[in-house]
Order: C-alpha cells, then sequence, then structure tokens
C-alpha cells in the first residue's frame, strides 16, 4: 500500500464527520428550523462546494463588467486574509491588508463599483441596501453562507476536480457533499480546456445536473496581455527569462501560458493568499537578478494586490509585469449573459 493510499484511508473517517455535520447544518436550513435571509434586490452569489481553485474572483469580475454600466452594483466578500473585522466599504485609502487580497483586486478593476466586506453576509449586504442604495449584489464564494439565501445561486467547480469524484475535508476538497449541487440555479465547469468537445460538454452536464432547469456552463482560463506595475515600461520580449512570482491555488496554468510566450520560465510559488514579506521580497530580487538584465518577473492581480501593500525596490518594481486573467465561455456566452440580465430585470418587475 502506498503512503497516499494510507494517509487517505487515515482521513476519509474524519471526511465522514466533517460530511455529517455539513449534512446535518443544511437539513436545518432545507427544513426552515434555521432561516435564511431574502431581500428586495437580487443577490447573485458565486460560490463553490470544493477547497478553493475553482476561479470565484475572475467570474464575479466577469458579472461585474457585464453589469456596471447597466445598473449599480455592489461586490460583497468575506476579505479573507485581512487583519481588519466587521462591515468596511472600501475607498481609497483600501489595501489588500483592510479588505484583503482578492476585494482589493476587483476594487483596483472595478473602482467604480461598490464594493464591501463583511464576514456576516447578512450584515453586509443589510449596511450596502441601507448606505449605498445598491440595485444588485454580487456575493463573492458564499455558497455555504446559508444564512443569506441568493435569488440567483451560482456553483463553479473546476473541471480538474470534479466534486463528482471527490472526497470531504479533509481526505479530499469538498466542503460539503456534492449532492449540494442541487442548491444552485446555474452551474458553470471552469478552467476547462480550450478544446473539450460539444459532446463532452453534454456528457459532464447531464452528469452534473440534478433538475431540468439548472443550466451548465464551461469555461476556459483566458489571459490578457501582461502589463508592468509600475508605470511606462516596454513591451517584454519573448526572449526576456521569465519569473513566475505566485501566491495561488494551482499556478500551473499561469506557467504554461508563459512558457507559450517566453523561452525560459521559472517559477517562485508561495501558498494561496501568501503574505510577503521583507524577506521575501529580497528573494525575487536574487532571483530574478540571477535570471540577468533582461530577466522580468510576471505575477498575477490577486498577488499584485498584496505586493502593492510592500515597499518594492526601484530595481524589482520597474521589471514587474502583471497577468490579468478572464474566463472564456466555450460555448453559449451569450445565453449565460442573456440569463443574468433576464434574472434582474425579472426580479425588478
Amino acid at each position: 500500500m502506498t503512503p497516499r493510499f494510507r494517509i487517505y484511508d487515515i482521513l476519509r473517517p474524519l471526511g465522514w464527520l466533517y460530511g455529517a455535520a455539513a449534512a446535518l447544518r443544511n437539513r436545518r436550513f432545507d427544513s426552515g428550523r434555521a432561516a435564511s435571509a431574502v431581500y428586495p434586490i437580487p443577490v447573485i452569489s458565486v460560490g463553490n462546494i470544493t477547497a478553493g481553485g475553482t476561479g470565484k474572483t475572475p467570474h464575479t469580475e466577469y458579472l461585474a463588467s457585464l453589469l456596471q454600466n447597466r445598473i449599480t452594483t455592489a461586490i460583497l466578500s468575506r476579505g479573507f486574509g485581512r487583519s481588519t473585522k466587521g462591515y468596511i466599504l472600501a475607498d481609497e485609502s483600501a489595501t489588500s491588508r483592510t479588505i484583503g487580497d482578492e476585494p482589493m483586486q476587483m476594487h483596483r478593476r472595478f473602482p467604480h463599483v461598490i464594493l464591501a466586506v463583511c464576514e456576516k453576509r447578512a450584515q453586509g449586504i443589510e449596511q450596502l441596501i441601507r448606505t449605498c442604495n445598491p440595485q444588485v449584489i454580487l456575493l463573492d464564494d458564499a455558497y455555504q453562507h446559508r444564512a443569506v439565501k441568493p435569488s440567483l445561486n451560482i456553483l463553479l467547480v473546476n473541471y480538474n476536480r470534479n466534486i463528482l469524484h471527490d472526497a470531504m475535508l479533509p481526505a479530499g476538497r469538498l466542503r460539503e457533499s456534492a449532492a449540494e449541487r442541487k442548491r444552485a440555479d446555474i452551474i458553470i465547469v471552469t478552467k476547462c480546456p480550450q478544446d473539450l468537445s460539444a459532446s463532452q460538454m453534454d456528457q459532464l452536464a447531464s452528469a452534473l445536473s440534478v433538475t431540468p432547469a439548472q443550466q451548465v456552463f464551461f469555461t476556459a482560463i483566458g489571459y490578457g496581455t501582461l502589463y508592468p506595475m509600475a508605470g511606462a515600461a516596454a513591451a517584454p520580449s519573448p526572449s526576456s527569462p521569465v519569473l513566475a512570482v505566485t501566491g495561488i491555488a494551482g499556478p500551473e496554468p499561469l506557467v504554461a501560458q508563459l512558457r507559450k510566450e517566453h523561452r525560459s520560465v521559472t517559477l517562485q510559488s508561495y501558498p494561496d493568499h501568501h503574505r510577503y514579506s521583507e524577506r521575501d521580497i529580497r528573494s525575487i530580487t536574487s532571483a530574478i537578478s540571477q535570471l540577468g538584465p533582461h530577466a522580468i518577473a510576471v505575477t498575477t492581480e490577486k498577488d499584485a494586490a498584496r505586493l502593492l501593500d510592500m515597499h518594492l525596490p526601484s530595481h524589482l518594481s520597474s521589471r514587474l509585469y502583471i497577468m490579468p486573467v478572464k474566463p472564456v465561455f466555450l460555448r453559449d456566452k451569450e445565453q449565460f449573459d442573456n440569463t443574468i440580465l433576464n434574472h434582474i430585470e425579472t426580479f425588478k418587475q
């Protein structure tokens, strides 16, 4: 027996206990013994039932981009990793330390969208409605937050880690049973290969759908053009060695994309939501120096939100580029957009 299977066998009973606790909690809400708050405006939740890695922030940003010029839009996040507590409305003084790295990323990308953080989503929604008067609220990572009943529930499923074949924490990555996908109005299979065939999509949609009313969509990771973190800088040459600096779950797709565009790519990886230290900055600076005078460092927008809190030496910041990420629908993009817009219009009526 391999060590991997020994560890799985040890952890699996703990997963059963975790799953039983999650199921008991869900039954309380399903039966009405625990109350879920509803609101007079559309509340659209984007979440998952696994421990990270499904692309919640890029899909929330997609919705913000779709809605921001049509309707007064607010985003509410827990603000994971921040050093503050309670409700905070993002303003020009916000940093990743005060609101969290992913909310800061969204705040930088959508400065005219209302953004707030609050670990108690019901309290955050009530505060937003009372003080900001949004017409729609996007809930980031709230599938398990059942104290709120969204008007539309979007569940993200990582293609590379299908919930139908996963196990409960800590043996696997499920935070609740895959059967709880029944609560979703829309399921999006994320991080799909670009060449996923229509028949493969149909088979997966059939396996994931619980009710005929559920819609299933498929997205792949799309990358934008590298842009410099600090000021104007020349576009990097394909011959420039690249140091990829990441503190995200699953940096492999980013590295693969960079290797399509650059001859030499070295990965310097940190844990998800890693809070960079001065020691880390020295290590990154040393690593890029060793790659030569024409080397560049490339990071994600999520990492950039944390790195901007640091005092970066000029010889690093001038060579630091950001790779934007966005979801790309493999089919039915217009259908997805219309579903969101029609939901909001129907809710108003």
